[in-house]
């Protein structure tokens, strides 16, 4: 019979780089989504689903919240926010899109493993997740970016837990924010 107890190694992995994030970092967060008028996310492979799922709670949240390819997106503009998950900060698709945004005056946030990436030197602020990516074969046991897409997800999770307050949010409001043609 196997035992289960990878998952042990997972959390031990987990709150290890969680711990490295530093506070400025994630208040700074806090802050622009606050500010924000809108957010757009985006993110490729399981870092798009990250974002998904993220910009689905700032929506319940009672912000207008966006993903970067949907055929609903609008445009973005000065007043907006742009979201890039990114273990290597250097996907091409999304260093474009980065630029895009930068070019109409919207701020740029980058949750990424390697801060001086080509998007972490553009971006308006960067929080930085220690955890290995796809092309780094230590910083985890887990395959591939594992670590870094489970990390972003808790990380943005606790996000959600700081703006509840500061957007005057309770779980009932979001409930009714919550989709009901499913």
């Amino acid at each position: 019979m196997t035992e289960i107890t990878n998952y042990r190694l997972i959390l031990d992995e987990l709150a290890n780089t969680l711990n490295h994030i530093k506070d400025s970092e994630a208040e700074t967060l806090v802050a622009k989504i606050v500010e924000a008028k809108q957010i757009f996310v985006a993110g490729k492979g399981r870092s798009g689903f990250v974002a998904n799922g993220f910009a689905m709670r700032l929506n319940q949240l009672g912000k207008i919240a966006h993903v970067i390819g949907e055929s609903t997106t609008p445009s973005i503009s000065d007043k907006d926010l742009f979201i890039v998950i990114s273990g290597s900060g250097s996907t091409v698709h999304l260093k474009l899109l980065t630029d895009k945004a930068q070019e109409v005056g919207a701020e740029v946030v980058l949750l990424t493993t390697k801060p001086d990436s080509d998007i972490g030197e553009s971006a308006d602020a960067v929080i930085e997740l220690p955890a290995g990516t796809k092309y780094d074969a230590e910083g985890s046991s887990q395959p591939l970016g594992s670590l870094f897409e489970q990390a972003s997800q808790i990380f943005l999770d606790s996000i959600v837990l700081d703006l509840m307050p500061k957007l005057k949010i309770d779980e009932t409001m979001m409930q009714q924010n919550h989709a009901n043609l499913e």
